[in-house]
């Protein structure tokens, strides 16, 4: 009887969740705009600022540390790129074909100052200056950011092999990004294009090239594509949902690959859409070699063959379980 009852109690213990919840914390730091006079009125969460050519202005950010400890945080600022599968992407030296500024942009970032080393203490609220300079050139939007980094938080984590030990440290850090919108009083005239397609190897995606040539956000680019062979087959079609594209920026944008096989030869990459409004199209053939299907075969499928893996599969502790409740259950039963 009592084994039965142990076995009952082990059951009710497997059966209960392994993880605990906790009670809801105030986040360890916050961040606010503090909105100037100049600021439109019907955004929250970011500077969306009318300004003047030229014009030099000082905001703030709000920043509170609700920890007991002191914060340490690095300023920078950023500049506005488009993300290849559209909306914004900040940062500086960002150094990638599938996303770029064009030669004539304005670098943001370069007129963007705010303190290298913020210093909070516990249970504190600082008002964070931030220098803005507006460009003095024709255009009508210009975009950047500026970003608060927290100092890398140190994690021991001790790993153990046979009979050696390693500590292995890991430096995590945080984040927290501000954009920056400055809106000018000239008007700019819009100017979205299409470039060539291709077919990206690492990541077994096909890309269209996408250019805004114009100092504004390129509104509402929404549009639907399809990929036929080379006998003129459909493969797979889709939707680009409604993006954004940053001022004087180009990407790739990209497009999974949807058809159950890859195979090299010549495709063709059909776009109809709108940007803001406007109607565009294009047909671009593109190739697939052998030796990129090689390429993203080795970067993404995995090694079936590899030996040396010692983790037990989970259907096997599953089967163990229940051959371990059987046998208690049996063992109960006679000495009962």
């Amino acid at each position: 009887m009592k084994i039965r009852l142990f076995f009952i109690l082990a059951i009710i213990l497997c059966c209960l969740p392994l993880h605990t919840l906790a009670e809801d914390e105030d986040a360890p730091l916050e961040i606010e705009p503090v909105y100037p006079d100049n600021q439109l009125a019907d955004t929250k969460g970011y500077f969306n600022l009318l300004v003047e050519p030229g014009e030099t202005q000082t905001l703030e950010l709000r920043v509170a540390n609700n920890l007991d400890t002191e914060l340490t945080l690095a300023g920078s600022s950023a500049n506005a790129y488009t993300h290849p599968t559209g909306g914004m992407l900040y940062g500086t030296g960002i150094n990638s074909e599938n996303s770029i500024l064009l030669d004539d942009a304005i670098h943001l970032a370069d007129l963007i100052k705010i303190d290298e080393s913020i210093t909070i203490p516990p249970q504190s609220t600082v008002n964070v200056p931030i220098e803005v300079t507006s460009p003095d050139e024709d255009g009508q939007t210009f975009l950047g950011a500026v970003i608060l980094t927290t100092e890398p938080e140190s994690m021991e984590v001790e790993e153990t092999a046979e009979n050696d030990s390693a500590n292995v440290i890991l430096n995590t850090e945080t984040s927290y990004t501000v954009a920056l919108q400055l809106n000018l009083p000239a008007e700019t005239t819009p100017d979205f294009s299409l470039g060539g397609a291709g077919f990206l190897n690492g990541t077994g995606e096909v890309f269209i090239e996408m250019t805004n040539n114009a100092h504004l956000i390129q509104e509402e680019i929404i549009g639907e594509y399809a990929v036929s062979d080379q006998e003129g087959n459909e493969l797979f079609s889709g939707e680009i949902p409604s993006f954004k594209m940053a001022p004087k920026s180009q990407i790739r944008y990209s497009i999974p690959w949807q058809n159950e096989t890859l195979a090299d030869g010549t495709y063709t990459l059909n776009l109809n859409g709108t940007a803001g409004g406007e109607e565009f199209s294009a047909s671009e053939t593109f190739t697939i070699e052998n030796e990129d299907i090689q390429e993203f075969e080795e970067k993404n499928l995995p090694n079936t063959t590899a030996s040396g893996n010692t983790g037990i599969p989970i259907w096997i502790w599953i089967a163990g379980a229940v051959v371990f409740g059987m046998l208690m259950f049996i063992i109960g039963k006679k000495i009962k």
